[in-house]
């Protein structure tokens, strides 16, 4: 490619050495979110043979080589987590897997009929490898057979797998103690998946791609970092996927998801509950008595808007958290399913019945204001109890869950039990 031809579907690997041709080609061919690329295996494979579109497109695998990827995937996911000291109670090496089946549906080509088995795969709790693993290929035999190049399912497969690679748990990617965790995003994925995919011997743009995917399923909330945001529709999906969890039905959602998720939380807002308050009077203090014209000030006021959004982040009582998961809901029903093709069509009803089932515990103030007057020791006592438990139904049979609450959840078990694997 030329300085002046941007049409061009290939840069050879001597241009790619001038950087600034490199980033043009890449922000302007493949994503914004695609670039910088930190990974020295993919730079030094760019360097080697240059990034060509066609060949992304034309790559195939077979149905074995994509099992052996998941496995390695997976391996490796399990490695980074013994190693990094994680124990999340969500953000597991199998949520990576789930993300993949709801992505996969995405995927599915308009005009063609969605097998009711291919459609239900996402509804369920897998608990192992082998169980999501044997449903995936499933999905994926059926998309190939409908049409789907092979190189979009490897791209699909290569960035959701990596998504979470290497996931903190908590808030903003600290630990429990506020210490940042080592990997975020992009790095985690550059410089474990990037070089998964080089060594399958993906081509360059299918692995830029990817990683672009990646980074575009980070949540704004990135203190000193830019804002991340979807930038074509293959990222919509994979955001969209992320978030969806809410398609499982409602006790398996709920045991599996909402509460794990906040369990995940807890520390974090335990720890900043401690300090909040006093940083929040510390920074307006130093605002009141600095200058108008002080060059310091603008930057000062920054510190106090991000310590009030935290603020506002930290979910204090029971009712504050049902509260926060239904206008997280009503966030993706009225932004989130409409940019991405067929999504409405698949789970637009479910997120609707998900609001509702929240709006109706939320009108049950004489249950969840005495709940919610015991606070945070409460909330926490109920995410550590409740989050992953295999049955939503035996465990508001025991005897230590408190009456109030138990019927607060029981709307979650009106229809029939979601079903694990």
């Amino acid at each position: 490619m030329t300085n002046d031809d941007r049409s061009s579907p290939a840069l050879t690997a001597e241009e790619c050495r001038d950087e600034s041709s490199l980033q043009r080609f890449v922000e302007e061919r493949i994503s914004v979110n695609a670039w910088p690329i930190h990974a020295r295996g993919l730079r030094k494979l760019i360097l080697r043979k240059g990034i060509d579109l066609v060949e992304a497109r034309l790559f195939t695998m077979s149905l074995s080589d994509m099992e052996d990827m998941m496995r390695r995937l997976y391996r490796r996911s399990l490695r980074v987590e013994r190693i990094l000291g994680i124990d999340n109670a969500f953000h597991t090496s199998l949520h990576n897997f789930e993300v993949l089946l709801r992505l996969l549906l995405l995927e599915w080509p308009c005009g063609h009929s969605l097998p009711e088995d291919v459609r239900r795969a996402p509804l369920k709790v897998y608990r192992s490898m082998e169980s999501i693993t044997a449903v995936t290929l499933n999905v994926i035999r059926e998309l190939v057979e409908n049409g789907v190049h092979p190189s979009i399912i490897a791209r699909d497969m290569l960035a959701a797998l990596g998504h979470d690679f290497g996931h903190s748990g908590g808030t903003d990617r600290v630990d429990r103690h506020g210490v940042p965790a080592p990997l975020t995003h992009e790095e985690a994925a550059e410089k474990h998946v990037a070089k998964i995919g080089v060594e399958l011997g993906f081509p360059p743009a299918l692995i830029l791609e990817s990683m672009a995917g990646i980074r575009a399923t980070t949540f704004y909330s990135r203190p000193g970092r830019k804002r991340v945001q979807a930038a074509n529709d293959f990222e919509r999906r994979l955001a969209l996927a992320d978030v969806m969890g809410c398609v499982l039905p409602p006790d398996l959602w709920l045991t599996h998801v909402g509460v794990p998720v906040l369990l995940e939380k807890i520390p974090t807002w335990k720890r900043r509950l401690t300090r909040i308050s006093g940083d929040i009077e510390r920074v307006k203090g130093e605002l009141q008595r600095m200058p108008a014209a002080d060059v310091r000030r603008k930057e000062k006021e920054e510190e106090y808007k991000e310590l009030l959004a935290e603020d506002g982040r930290i979910i204090r009582d029971i009712e504050e958290w049902f509260r926060s998961e239904r206008g997280f809901f009503l966030f993706i029903e009225a932004h989130k399913l409409d940019p991405v093709s067929g999504a409405r069509e698949l789970w637009g009803d479910i997120l609707k019945d998900k609001i509702a089932l929240m709006e109706e515990v939320l009108e049950r103030k004489d249950l969840l204001e005495p709940l919610a007057a015991r606070g945070f020791p409460f909330l926490e006592e109920y995410a550590a109890s409740l989050a992953n438990t295999l049955s939503l139904r035996e465990w508001l049979k025991r005897e230590d869950v408190d009456p109030l609450l138990r019927e607060i959840l029981s709307p979650f078990l009106r229809r029939d039990a979601g079903e694990v694997v």
